[in-house]
């Protein structure tokens, strides 16, 4: 295979009235998304067995499910901090390669512990906090590659392009997932996603980023100063410093609380609504199209306003209620496609502010502030979810969630009432102003 590099103008790919997404003009960037799409899919396909495993370990239990949930993102609510100093401190590719390594590990034993007709609900969770480690060092060196790939002009393009790649991975990979559950069980399944690793690994190994990083700026040895503790300090005070990132991480913090818990929930729901493994990955899919339709409609856009976001935010919420109250099928898969497209339309929006806000050196670490907030708040959200949908229901719990959503975000906005502009794809890099 030949070497991933940049070799092109940002400029390149825009004929015919800029149909073709820039970044992936980018042969790097090119390579990078491709593989990553391909480990993706596998990833969700392994999300949906995960759950049905669980649920067919306990009994349906939807406590079970909320704690192993609790457990695969507790790593990104305690380590995202220290990973995202990681990720400004070491070569962001070779973090990622470790990551990579890990996940697929840990789907293979996984996969091995299901073959054996002998695993057991404890292990299903300790295999899941593993998991959820590597995310947690994984995903800020994932977020903050980005920009070494494609360059700041098109970070805005590279980061909807990326939500396309997730979501097509996500439709794909629910609905397989489905199927394969449904057909070859369980282990087979996980066994699958163990191997799609193998892609992203080999691309990952023969990157070279055309704007990485130089090896020690004045910039970067100013923000990395002192140990540890001191550096995750130093991006705190930057992040909650500079007024549109903190405006930005409120309000993403109440839709990632609130509005993301989607693997508690849509499990709970298919046993809610009589379907069986079909009926999850149809919801999961549905989810994947509206997420996906999301993600191609953001391409053309290389920047972010905050109204984009709140259109988003609301329109969760507003899903969340209406999902509680459907007692259809139908109409729940109908309603999974408009949370998808909300969904994504809000952490798009929200990553896209976050990156072009940020300067180079301490990008890690306010990109690890968003994966705390995306993936992080999961195991309260989860326990929360899981523990209203054990004693009223799950479309109970649905409804509450979704009006917390709306509530949350109006609370914000009442608090600080001057928006902040659009960040735009070109826009200088931010340096920390209190406001």
């Amino acid at each position: 295979m030949a070497e991933p590099g940049s070799g092109v103008t940002p400029n390149a790919g825009r004929g015919r009235g800029g149909s073709f997404p820039p970044a992936l003009a980018v042969p790097a960037y090119r390579w990078y998304w491709a593989s990553q799409l391909v480990s993706g899919i596998g990833t969700w396909a392994q999300t949906l067995a995960q759950a049905w495993l669980v649920l067919q370990l306990t009994n349906n239990s939807a406590v079970a499910l909320g704690t192993v949930t609790t457990l695969q993102f507790l790593p990104m609510l305690v380590f995202p901090l220290l990973g995202g100093v990681i990720a400004d401190r070491l070569p962001r590719r070779k973090l990622l390669i470790t990551t990579q390594v890990g996940a697929m590990l840990q789907a293979l034993a996984l996969g091995v512990l299901v073959a054996s007709g002998h695993v057991q609900y404890w292990e299903v969770g300790a295999m899941a906090l593993i998991l959820g480690l590597t995310n947690a060092f994984g995903m800020p060196a994932q977020q903050a590659l980005v920009p070494e790939i494609v360059g700041r002009e098109l970070v805005g393009n590279a980061v909807a392009v990326n939500s396309v790649q997730f979501n097509v991975a996500r439709l794909l990979g629910s609905g397989l997932g489905g199927v394969l559950v449904a057909i070859f069980g369980v282990g087979p399944t996980l066994l699958l996603n163990a191997a799609s690793f193998l892609p992203a690994i080999v691309v990952l190994v023969a990157l070279r980023p055309a704007h990485a990083r130089p090896p020690r700026s004045r910039e970067g040895a100013d923000a990395q100063q002192g140990g540890i503790g001191s550096e995750i300090g130093a991006g705190l005070r930057y992040a909650l410093g500079t007024r549109r990132i903190r405006r930005i991480l409120a309000l993403f913090g109440i839709v990632g609380l609130l509005g993301f818990n989607w693997s508690v929930a849509t499990p709970l729901l298919t046993v809610a609504l009589g379907t069986g493994p079909e009926g999850l990955g149809a919801l999961q899919a549905a989810f994947g199209l509206g997420s996906l339709a999301a993600g191609i409609a953001l391409m053309r856009s290389r920047g972010a306003t905050e109204r984009r976001f709140l259109v988003g935010g609301f329109g969760l919420g507003a899903v969340l209620v209406a999902l509680g109250l459907s007692p259809w099928h139908g109409a729940s898969v109908a309603l999974m496609l408009l949370g998808g497209l909300t969904g994504v339309t809000a952490s798009v929006s929200a990553n896209t502010r976050l990156q072009m806000a940020s300067t180079d050196a301490y990008r890690g670490r306010v990109m690890s502030l968003f994966t705390l907030l995306m993936g992080g708040t999961t195991p309260i959200g989860a326990l929360l979810l899981g523990g209203i949908a054990q004693a009223w229901g799950i479309q109970t719990g649905l409804i509450i969630f979704g009006w917390a959503v709306i509530a949350g975000l109006v609370a914000v906005l009442l608090l600080d009432r001057a928006p902040t502009t659009a960040v735009a794809a070109d826009a200088p890099s931010s340096s920390p102003s209190v406001g």
